[in-house]
């Protein structure tokens, strides 16, 4: 990792530009806004605050900061970003520092001073979904919260009239286009996990439950979806006793304390979308770490499912994180190898999976047709490296051809010092299997975050568009409305 590419990395995590509201002229972005998107909006939620007071947060712990890109019909961009106004931010920000604990970060050095205990820390910065009237920010373990999709003023804390209220939620929602249904996942963490699924129609009504426990300790950040199947990662953890009495004495935090149980098979538990049929376990080639899902869907009574998978996993260093008082480390993420893109089938009432791999390169981010949840889809894009032997940082985005997997992947790669987030597809309204990828690319040295438009028949022409603005922070997670 050269020193310019980790000065850029750095630069793109610590930013924190504020509350922005300002138009990009048509006169200053390269090339031509499509007209297929113009009149839509593109989201985008992550940390944008990670250097509170004299402490550098883990991005985990960041404050949530969403950003909104309305392309106009006259082929400019408004671009407004706000942080999310969560109880947690408003204290620190008052306070100018870290006040309360998180997930993998403590508010003091000294040991004595993270006793207390503090309200959770939800800092709704994962990710963005719009729903009817509002934004939903998600975060991993509890509800999301509200904004106004215009203004980006947040309302408050949703719990769908107290569906999911007090419960640790996942910041992954899934929606189901073909029923009409919004899904959402709870997870209760003890010596076993529970998983609480539920699926609310357009009023925000519980149309189906489902309640399940897996025996032992389960990470989750994501699930796939579909028809008749919620489908987990096996993801197996191991306590850290020492790590765990230091984060109880306030010396250590919680993400150390815990670690992927390597040495167990990789597994996923496929949950019964409907009646009261058993929780499957179906063991996969190998032991993996899955942290996101593509699309699942059947085939003849087949599940097929596509997921991002790690080889080996230690929590606390994403990002390159180093701790409160130390830069990042981009390197740390090169170190432990990259996503692999599976393509799992599960064979029907069977307890052992296949697996193919779909690109030599490590992919993670994946996204698809946001329609096609459920169902079959021909491309899937995700952010990748040019260079097979890494993944993250990423600085190229990919395409993958679903229904042919020998066709070779759709390349584009962005600057040597640039980064690159996760991809949205957005399908062109006339011609729905045709449309364009979305994305933005950090580019910490230029001080300049760039909003590329790419054709999604062929990325490796290059973008289509390339809008300039001020260097935004690295973002998680992005949602893309079409116009009305």
């Amino acid at each position: 990792m050269s020193p310019s590419r980790t000065d850029s990395w750095n630069a793109a995590m610590g930013v924190s530009p504020g509350a922005l509201d300002l138009t990009i002229p048509a006169s200053a972005i390269g090339g031509t806004i499509p007209a297929a998107l113009r009149g839509g909006r593109m989201f985008s939620n992550g940390p944008g605050w990670t250097r509170i007071g004299d402490r550098t947060a883990h991005p985990f712990d960041g404050h949530g900061y969403m950003r909104s890109f309305t392309l106009l019909p006259d082929g400019s961009c408004r671009l407004r970003a706000a942080f999310v106004q969560t109880p947690s931010y408003r204290v620190e920000r008052e306070a100018g520092r870290l006040v309360h604990r998180g997930l993998a970060t403590n508010a003091s050095p000294y040991f004595w001073k993270n006793i207390p205990r503090t309200p959770a820390r939800n800092v709704a910065n994962t990710t963005v979904i719009r729903r009817g009237d509002r934004l939903l920010a998600g975060w991993e373990a509890g509800a999301p919260y509200a904004l106004d999709p215009d203004t980006l003023e947040t309302h408050g804390e949703e719990d769908f009239g107290g569906v999911i209220a007090g419960a640790a939620t996942l910041a992954h929602m899934r929606r189901d286009a073909t029923r009409g249904r919004l899904t959402l996942c709870s997870v209760g963490m003890g010596r076993d996990t529970t998983f609480t699924f539920r699926e609310l129609d357009d009023a925000d009504r519980v149309v189906t439950s489902r309640v399940v426990e897996v025996g032992g300790m389960v990470f989750t950040h994501d699930y796939g979806l579909a028809p008749s199947w919620y489908v987990l990662g096996g993801n197996p953890l191991r306590l850290k006793p020492l790590e765990m009495a230091r984060a109880l004495a306030g010396a250590g935090t919680m993400l150390h304390a815990i670690s992927p149980d390597g040495a167990r098979p990789g597994t996923l538990h496929l949950v019964p979308r409907s009646g009261d049929g058993p929780l499957r376990t179906v063991t996969l080639p190998e032991p993996v770490f899955i942290v996101h899902f593509g699309n699942a869907f059947e085939r003849e009574g087949d599940l097929i499912v596509d997921i991002c998978a790690l080889d080996a996993f230690e929590f606390g260093e994403e990002f390159g994180y180093q701790g409160p008082d130390r830069p990042f480390d981009p390197a740390l993420s090169e170190a432990r190898g990259p996503q692999r893109l599976l393509r799992v089938t599960v064979p029907a009432g069977s307890d052992t999976a296949t697996w193919e791999r779909l690109s030599p390169h490590g992919v993670d981010f994946p996204r698809f047709h946001p329609d096609h949840e459920g169902v079959p889809t021909p491309r899937l894009f995700g952010a990748t490296r040019r260079d097979t032997r890494f993944s993250d940082p990423f600085d190229s985005i990919i395409g993958v051809d679903l229904l042919d997997p020998e066709h070779p992947a759709a390349l584009w790669t962005a600057g040597p010092d640039a980064f690159v987030g996760e991809p949205l597809f957005a399908p062109d309204p006339a011609h729905p299997e045709q449309g364009h990828v979305l994305t933005l690319v950090s580019d910490g040295l230029a001080h300049q975050t760039t909003l590329v438009v790419l054709d999604a028949s062929a990325l490796d022409a290059g973008p289509v568009a390339r809008v300039p603005m001020p260097l935004l922070p690295i973002a998680f997670h992005g949602e893309w409305e079409a116009p009305t």
